[in-house]
């Protein structure tokens, strides 16, 4: 009997085992495909620019593009894909790829520097002419209103030219902000941004040339139909006060004493 519990507690463990094992497995065999896919792509840039340097320029391409088809492709790659293409194009004379290519390159990474050494001169160009475009544009954001003491809130800002690191702001003030394309951006709201009731203006801003804003979108903040913590304890205050000046004014008076005759003279 004491053998057979010792099994039956060994199967019974097992059993509990076997989705963490599992799971466990699943975790590391996507990791190590994400790796995979990281690194091959890591490697098939260094290709790319080599057969760009070569003058191989579709093969080039196809090298790129088979990258920039991955979903899991990093920021970073992603940045050095666009500058070969940028580069490709450039020397292939294609000026709408080109301009295409550069336009994605700063929209990645607005930040990137020429160097000297590996791009050509006419990079530079295009990157020139091309910043004067990325204005930021906002077409639409949802929600476009809350109820004034709501919980915090995540906000869809759609539009054009958003690049990574724009930041959403309501009056100025930015939001965290996370970048999913140059058309969509999403901002985390708290309920500090909803104490209240005022119409505010979304705007969004871009890194680009030293900092640029896009145009504002109204956003409006309901006035709460309940009372707050603090609207409460005010009117508690002010009925407080009116109750405790209508008892002292209602309190009757004491009734008068007479005045003691003064003493006769003798």
């Amino acid at each position: 009997m004491k053998e057979f519990k010792i099994i039956f507690s060994l199967a019974f463990l097992l059993i509990l085992l076997i989705p963490l094992i599992h799971f466990d497995t699943c975790s590391l065999k996507y990791n190590s495909i994400y790796a995979q896919t990281t690194d091959d792509c890591s490697q098939k840039l260094i290709s790319a620019e080599e057969e760009y340097q070569s003058g191989r320029w579709n093969e080039s391409i196809e090298l790129v593009k088979g990258c920039l088809e991955n979903s899991d492709l990093s920021v970073i790659e992603k940045g050095k894909a666009y500058r070969i293409l940028s580069m490709i194009y450039i020397a292939m004379h294609s000026e709408n790829e080109a301009n295409n290519a550069v336009k994605n390159l700063l929209i990645v990474d607005p930040g990137y520097k020429i160097q000297p050494d590996k791009d050509p001169p006419s990079l530079q160009n295009y990157i020139n002419n091309m910043l004067p475009n990325l204005i930021p544009q906002i077409d639409v954001i949802s929600p476009e209103s809350e109820d004034q003491y709501a919980d915090g809130f995540t906000m869809s800002v759609e539009g054009s030219n958003f690049v990574n690191g724009s930041k959403v702001m309501i009056n100025g003030k930015e939001k965290e902000t996370t970048f999913i394309s140059d058309n969509l951006l999403q901002a985390k709201f708290t309920a500090n941004d909803l104490l209240f009731a005022d119409i505010y203006a979304i705007t969004v801003y871009s890194p680009l040339l030293n900092g640029r804003v896009s145009n504002p979108i109204k956003f409006e903040v309901d006035k709460s139909s309940s009372f707050s913590f603090g609207e409460w304890f005010a009117l508690g205050t002010v009925v407080a006060t009116l109750v405790a000046t209508a008892i002292y004014l209602l309190k009757p008076y004491p009734d008068a004493k007479p005045l003691p005759e003064p003493p006769g003279r003798p």
